[in-house]
């Protein structure tokens, strides 16, 4: 992406970026359909995800009234690899874990097993909807929708600079992460589903300041990616033992053999849940140091956000 000019039209720019975000898309597709790579497959479900980041995030200056529609087409390109990517992280798990006490390893071979033939059929199915003319309708309508002259019906700021509205963006994401902190003490709904709101909010914040990082001072913004990148760590690995669990209790529903069902139930269930208190103590802390930061945030993106209100 080529340097972006601070007083640059905002429309302009996010059309190069979500074009060039396209461009990524479909060249990790090609690679995911002739590498068996994860790292690849990881690209291209981050590559489609900051597209949809930016999509709902600058979604005030659509004027057509189509963008929520391609928005949730382009999701489904993420969807389909949740579960691959969930199993791998569980087979990885269970690769790196030490032998207990009373362990049978067998159990856990046979687990494994179970774990890779998975797997192979998620793999199948995500190069048969890679393939699909599903997908390549839902690649060509966004690339059409990026190619044509954009007319702003829906809202004045669309002739405001990029650097207005990413202050008024990332600053806006902000305050919303801070009062989905504050809800975190309440009971209505779980606290993994909250944790799970939160993860996705920072993820967002996150490809935000890389997308426009140019913008801002470099080491301040290096200083909140870092921070970012921290919490963010944090919160995916709670989210991925909690996947984990779900995928665990699924397995051992099913699972017709007793010596596996009792290995689950015994080593790794147990196992899981001691490392879920762990990891909600650290996201604790992160969160704690995080709310410190306010100051140095609106210092830094609340500028112009008065004047670019909704």
């Amino acid at each position: 992406m080529k340097q972006i000019g601070q007083k640059e039209e905002a429309v302009p720019v996010l059309r190069a970026i979500l074009k060039e975000l396209l461009s990524d898309i479909y060249a990790y597709r090609e690679r995911v359909l002739k590498e068996a790579d994860n790292e690849v497959l990881h690209q291209f479900r981050i590559s489609v995800r900051r597209s949809v980041v930016l999509m709902g995030e600058f979604s005030f200056l659509d004027g057509s009234g189509r963008l929520p529609k391609h928005r949730k087409a382009l999701k489904t390109l993420i969807s389909i690899s949740n579960t691959k990517r969930d199993l791998d992280v569980l087979y990885g798990r269970i690769c790196s874990l030490n032998s207990k006490p009373g362990e049978n390893i067998e159990a856990r071979l046979l687990l494994k097993e179970r774990l890779e033939k998975m797997l192979q059929e998620e793999h199948r199915m995500i190069m048969e909807y890679l393939l699909s003319e599903t997908c390549n309708g839902i690649l060509h309508s966004w690339e059409s929708c990026l190619s044509e002259k954009y007319v702003n019906t829906a809202s004045e700021k669309g002739s405001a600079t990029i650097k207005e509205l990413s202050d008024r963006v990332i600053y806006g994401r902000f305050l919303k992460i801070k009062k989905q902190i504050k809800l975190l003490d309440r009971k209505r709904d779980s606290i993994e589903k909250k944790l799970h709101t939160l993860r996705i909010s920072y993820k967002k914040l996150r490809y935000l300041l890389e997308t426009f990082a140019c913008l801002y001072q470099k080491k301040k913004m290096q200083k909140r990616l870092k921070e970012m990148k921290k919490i963010q760590n944090v919160l995916g690995a709670y989210h991925d033992s909690y996947q984990q669990a779900m995928l665990l209790a699924k397995l051992q529903q099913n699972e017709k053999n007793e010596i596996l069902r009792s290995y689950i139930a015994r080593i790794l269930q147990p196992d899981l849940k001691r490392y879920q208190k762990k990891e909600i103590e650290k996201i604790k802390k992160q969160l704690k140091k995080f709310r410190r930061k306010e100051k140095r945030y609106r210092k830094l993106f609340h500028s112009n956000t008065g004047m670019l209100q909704k």
